[in-house]
């Protein structure tokens, strides 16, 4: 399987090479550098044309308030990763970037690696986010089914809430939901141990 791949937008009026930044940004297999700009226009033309993961901006740009900057960006698409950059490690300024939706805020000279390993960072959390939101949604259709109707509770339910009870033995709520799927489709043959093993949970 290929190894996805991060595209990072630069906002920077600085002219300093993009691996003067971090030397290991250039040469990182799974980050793509699509654009770098500096005014507005610019930034949000090249922001819509390649849809960037991360936007790395210098905090202190000429002519360019960030923290708006970064409002407009994530007012186009939340789950963008801002990462700020300042050779100033002044406190006001970082409250501000946070406030503003930035995700990190890095002071420069950055240490080798720093950046990169800051968006790998902030990309899988921004993943494991999704993957929390897809089972959520998952399960909510699992308790609709349960719930909503007198009827058989569908194989594929209950193999989804087996999976649950397997992977997290000790979610109670998984248990009890994956019992009434077993009442409700009268399988007392798996019912009978899960109920027991409800049981034992309940007075330890």
């Amino acid at each position: 399987m290929s190894q996805a791949v991060t595209k990072l937008l630069f906002v920077t009026d600085t002219p300093e090479t993009i691996d003067q930044v971090d030397i290991k940004l250039t040469s990182a297999p799974d980050i793509e550098i699509v654009g770098r700009a500096t005014p507005y226009d610019k930034i949000m033309a090249l922001f819509s044309l390649h849809q960037p993961d991360v936007v790395v901006m210098d905090y202190d740009l000429l002519d360019l308030d960030t923290a708006e900057l970064t409002r407009s960006i994530l007012h186009e698409d939340m789950s963008t990763q801002v990462i700020m950059l300042s050779v100033v490690n002044d406190a006001g300024d970082i409250r501000k970037a946070m406030r503003a939706g930035a995700r990190d805020y890095l002071v420069k000279p950055l240490q080798p690696g720093e950046l990169v390993e800051t968006i790998r960072w902030l990309i899988g959390e921004r993943r494991e986010y999704a993957r929390m939101q897809a089972f959520v949604k998952q399960l909510r259709k699992a308790y609709e089914a349960l719930f909503t109707d007198d009827k058989p509770v569908p194989d594929n339910v209950v193999a989804f809430l087996e999976t649950q009870v397997e992977d997290s033995p000790e979610d109670r709520l998984a248990m009890e939901t994956l019992a009434v799927a077993y009442a409700r489709n009268r399988d007392w043959k798996k019912l009978l141990p899960l109920a027991n093993n409800l049981a034992k949970t309940q007075l330890t």
